[in-house]
């Protein structure tokens, strides 16, 4: 069986159930696991993620006001791949390529045409149900159900540690200029994690806001996860951005995520993320993992 996976959270499902070797070609995006990182990159972007994050949403927006995708697909080169199964995405067509952009490639298929499997998660529940899904349509359902109860198992002992300590409201910046909240399966984590997420609701999709209409006297925690940047690069896009960022911190307990590897992919490592809220809001009840950098203090 061979098997495309055009979005790294796929990818990273697809490795917790040991098909790695099944892989033959992968988004230009997944990096993980560094095994994977040879094969074949079925997808480019037609924007360059080396600009500010202004810049970034300003031709993200352009791009999708001329009804145009914002990545592209290689179809010669998955044509040539004759893949059994593609896991793509429908959730959100500015994170990666979406379930039209593979439809419309696989149009041009003359020869027989591969597995569609298609994610949507917009909660924790529904990126179980994904792995599932992912499970069940590559044989490896056994191994995704066992998969998903270790998760909810270490979950729930996180939820158990924080059920009697003081909930602070905290505040996930998604994208930091215009600022974005982190919705979606956000809010969730940070609930399990011992918070309550403000200005952001589960299942919801993330919303630009206007930083005069953020409450900053309700905020006791900030972090900042920029969909698609790891620690060094949000720190370089907060320094840079013409919102004045520090006077609005300035007596806030303010950290930085790797958005990218933790808290934008709904796979496996939403756990991971969940730890890592945790020991940023219950830093008393959960220590910080020594020579790892996971997260930073702003």
């Amino acid at each position: 069986m061979k098997i495309v996976s055009l979005i790294p959270s796929a990818t990273e499902i697809i490795s917790a159930l040991n098909l790695c070797d099944n892989l033959v070609g992968i988004s230009h995006e997944c990096d993980y696991p560094k095994e994977i990182l040879k094969l074949p990159k079925l997808t480019t972007s037609r924007i360059k993620t080396e600009q500010s994050s202004l810049k970034i949403d300003y031709d993200i927006k352009k791009i999708l006001e001329q009804s145009l995708s914002v990545y592209e697909v290689k179809s010669d080169l998955l044509k040539k791949l004759n893949p059994d199964v593609i896991i793509t995405q429908s959730q959100c067509s500015v994170c990666a390529v979406s379930l039209k952009d593979v439809e419309e490639c696989l149009n041009k298929f003359i020869n027989r045409k591969p597995l569609l499997i298609d994610l949507k998660p917009n909660t924790f529940e529904e990126v179980l149900k994904d792995i599932n899904l992912v499970g069940k349509k590559l044989n490896k359902k056994v191994e995704s159900n066992y998969l998903v109860k270790n998760i909810k198992n270490e979950i729930n002992k996180i939820k158990e540690k924080t059920s009697k300590s003081k909930i602070k409201n905290v505040l996930c910046i998604e994208w930091i200029e215009p600022i974005m909240t982190a919705g979606n399966w956000i809010p969730q984590l940070v609930k399990f994690a011992g918070g309550k997420s403000i200005l952001a609701k589960s299942g919801k999709n993330s919303n630009f806001i206007k930083p005069e209409h953020i409450n900053f006297k309700e905020v006791d925690i900030v972090i900042f996860m920029p969909c698609g940047f790891d620690i060094k690069r949000s720190k370089e896009e907060i320094s840079k951005a013409k919102i004045d960022f520090s006077t609005n911190l300035k007596d806030k307990k303010t950290f930085i995520v790797d958005g990218n590897k933790y808290f934008n992919r709904p796979g496996p490592d939403l756990l991971e993320s969940t730890r890592i809220l945790a020991e940023i809001i219950h830093p008393d009840i959960f220590p910080a993992k020594q020579n790892i950098e996971r997260w930073v203090s702003l």
